[in-house]
């Protein structure tokens, strides 16, 4: 009897013990943050991140650094923010101007991938694909570009495609990425914008003489921006076709993450626009800069600040005085920023300081409960 009972307890300790296991491992957040500015609404705002917060911020400590070697023949182009997803960080690799991927555990790089005709500039992760763009840095009469599919897992490529733009621009969503850029020797227009779809790089549309307005795409649209006229229009991503345009030319920074409303730039100052028709919702004259939204504030780097907005009707909430403050980033509960050669974090609702770093930071990525910050081709991974 006293065996069968000790049994029985010895399975229920084994069963609570797999138990609070699987509730560890379902409650660790997803490691996404898959383009430039988090996902295609270009948010900087990571709604998922739990592991580091207010409360936890204070134990981050440096877990690895990698610094991707530069050759002597690469091209001088400018770090592009990590790419996270799966457990992998995907980073350009100057060092024969390919892609690397890494473990985000150890840091430990997992693949790498060089072409002779790639100089990569641009890179995006849908599903098992990472999306690569490029450029001829080193030709003054060769514009085009390739695009390049990559298995996530193992680097290998899947499939290459070739526009007739310099890509500088690049947004995924909904299976398709589109990119545009200049071209110098085009007879009939000097930009251009290219869809594909990523499954097998197949061209979907292209529309001369107009570029994406910037990386943000809202529920499977666009905004594109005409560089002869001035006027911007919403399309679709998929198709190419139009929804609605406006007689003004602007920037696009940002789709709002709970709102159907683009966040846009231009000579009016910072306006939300509805989504599905263009109309204008509110405007904050003389505003501009980068900025990030988790669809309650709109963060903006304004001129040696920080403002702080109502997402719903433009209204000023909060002003923090930073030096030279970078682009704005959102997770945990926690709004990120760098001022001067500091990483400070501070409260969204206020904008008070709640740790600083004394580093220098060109980009802020915060995903699976690790903050990755570079400094020109360095990337250091703290954890807890």
């Amino acid at each position: 009897m006293q065996l069968k009972r000790c049994a029985r307890l010895g399975l229920a300790a084994a069963t609570a013990f797999l138990t609070l296991g699987a509730l560890a491992a379902a409650a660790a957040p997803p490691e996404n943050w898959t383009q430039d500015g988090y996902g295609p609404g270009h948010t900087f705002y990571n709604p998922s991140e739990s592991v580091i917060n207010s409360s936890t911020v204070a134990k981050l400590k440096t877990r690895w650094t990698v610094t991707p070697k530069a050759a002597v023949d690469s091209c001088p182009l400018n770090p592009v923010a990590p790419i996270v997803a799966g457990g992998r960080m995907y980073v350009l690799e100057p060092d024969g101007n390919g892609v690397g991927a890494y473990d985000t555990r150890t840091g430990k790089r997992l693949w790498a991938y060089f072409a002779g005709y790639l100089e990569a500039t641009g890179l995006a992760v849908s599903g098992d694909t990472v999306v690569v763009t490029d450029i001829a840095c080193y030709s003054n009469s060769n514009y085009d570009s390739n695009v390049i599919g990559l298995d996530a897992a193992t680097g290998a490529e899947r499939w290459s495609s070739l526009t007739a733009w310099t890509t500088d621009t690049v947004v995924a969503d909904q299976g398709t990425v589109v990119v545009s850029g200049y071209c110098g020797t085009c007879d009939d227009a000097d930009h251009g914008v290219e869809a594909f779809r990523i499954s097998d790089g197949a061209s979907l549309w292209s529309r001369p003489n107009a570029v994406l307005a910037g990386p943000v795409a809202r529920n499977g649209r666009i905004l594109l921006t005409h560089t002869r006229t001035h006027l911007t229009q919403a399309v679709s991503v998929q198709s190419g076709l139009d929804h609605w345009g406006t007689g003004l030319r602007y920037t696009a920074r940002a789709a709002d993450p709970a709102r159907d409303q683009f966040y846009v730039s231009g000579p009016t100052g910072l306006r939300a626009l509805a989504a599905g028709t263009g109309k204008t919702l509110w405007t904050v004259k003389n505003e501009a800069g980068e900025l990030a939204t988790d669809g309650r504030r709109v963060y903006v780097a304004s001129a040696g600040r920080i403002n702080a907005y109502d997402a719903k009707n433009g209204k000023p909430l909060w002003t923090r005085a930073l030096r030279t403050p970078g682009h704005p980033v959102r997770a945990g509960g926690l709004l990120y920023a760098t001022s001067g050669k500091s990483l400070m974090v501070l409260a969204p609702t206020s904008g008070k300081t709640v740790r600083t770093f004394g580093t220098a930071t060109d980009h802020v990525v915060v995903a699976g409960g690790r903050l990755l910050v570079t400094n020109g081709r360095t990337v250091k991974a703290y954890t807890p």
